[in-house]
């Protein structure tokens, strides 16, 4: 992988590792890792923006979420609950993590989010030692506040597909010229991966917006916000 200069990076999870889009000065790369450490070898990076929790709460509640599934109304689902903290040990069973979620207090844990534990695991393996700030965003609430404060319909959906691919380029965000190097990536996950990225550039430039505001803070220092 080629070693190069970047201001922005926007992080999205994959089925077979992450996808990272790199943005500076109108230049746009994209890359597959297998690791977060890959971070580091993209050079002087400002902002690393990730679509997935950093900030864990002991009963897997989090405000931020609330927060997120009111703005997002009709794409509310999108935010999956958070694990509790408990659950980032080495559990591998559904069942078992199910289980302390709600020891914990929390209200169980949905087949999806236990589906994003690897990746959340190595995320908070990650976050100490990561060449740059690391923030959580997501997605679905970066496409709402460039489509004038509306969500957009499902990013499974060509419509969805095309009005996202619209909306970046309105940004300066352009994405047809990659190719191999997203490997087997599905086009949504490339899609949310720019978005982080643009959603790093306003966090750099002070302008994102955060749920909530002042953050809430978990027991390790990590904050439990989304920007946006």
């Amino acid at each position: 992988m080629a070693v190069w200069d970047v201001a922005v990076v926007g992080i999205d999870g994959c089925r077979d590792g992450w996808i990272a889009v790199a943005w500076r000065d109108g230049q746009v790369e994209a890359y597959r890792w297998d690791s977060l450490e890959e971070l580091s070898g993209l050079g002087d990076v400002a902002v690393a923006a990730i679509d997935i929790p950093l900030g864990l709460s002991p009963t897997g509640e989090r405000l931020c979420d609330s927060l997120a599934r009111s703005r997002l109304g009709v794409r509310a689902s999108t935010i999956f609950n958070a694990p509790p903290r408990a659950c980032v040990a080495e559990v591998m069973d559904y069942d078992r993590a199910n289980a302390i979620s709600r020891l914990a207090g929390g209200r169980g844990l949905s087949r999806q989010s236990f589906g994003l534990l690897a990746k959340i695991r190595e995320a908070d393996r990650y976050w100490r030692r990561a060449p740059c700030p690391l923030y959580e965003v997501h997605p679905e609430l970066a496409f709402a506040r460039l489509n004038a404060g509306r969500p957009l319909v499902s990013k499974k959906s060509w419509a969805g597909v095309m009005t996202r691919r619209e909306l970046l380029a309105g940004q300066g965000i352009t994405l047809d010229h990659l190719g191999a190097e997203v490997g087997t990536a599905a086009p949504d996950d490339v899609l949310d991966a720019a978005v982080c990225a643009l959603s790093a550039l306003r966090i750099e430039r002070g302008e994102a917006s955060c749920l909530p505001q002042p953050p809430e803070v978990d027991e390790t220092g990590r904050e439990m916000s989304i920007r946006y």
